[in-house]
């Protein structure tokens, strides 16, 4: 599906096997090749701010002099 919102051009020169390698994997996502680097470059994006929050958070527990949960699902852990 063609979105209204993408406004800026890139020309992409590739080999033939990572070209190959796009053909394939757009056409088990069912998108375009282009639709399928966009959804690439915005997996690889979010994976990077997911990365900046979770250093912020840990750079937050050494500032404070806390530790961070290790996951306990007990509701009574101060007994």
């Amino acid at each position: 599906m063609y979105e209204k919102n993408l406004t800026e051009d890139l020309r992409l020169r590739l080999s033939k096997t990572d070209m190959d390698f796009l053909r394939g994997l757009s056409a088990k996502r069912a998108v375009s090749v282009s639709e399928c680097i966009r959804s690439i470059i915005g997996e690889y994006r979010r994976a990077l701010e997911t990365m900046d929050i979770l250093a912020q958070a840990v750079e937050l527990t050494k500032q404070k002099g806390v530790e961070l949960s290790s996951g306990d699902t007990k509701t009574d852990i101060d007994n």
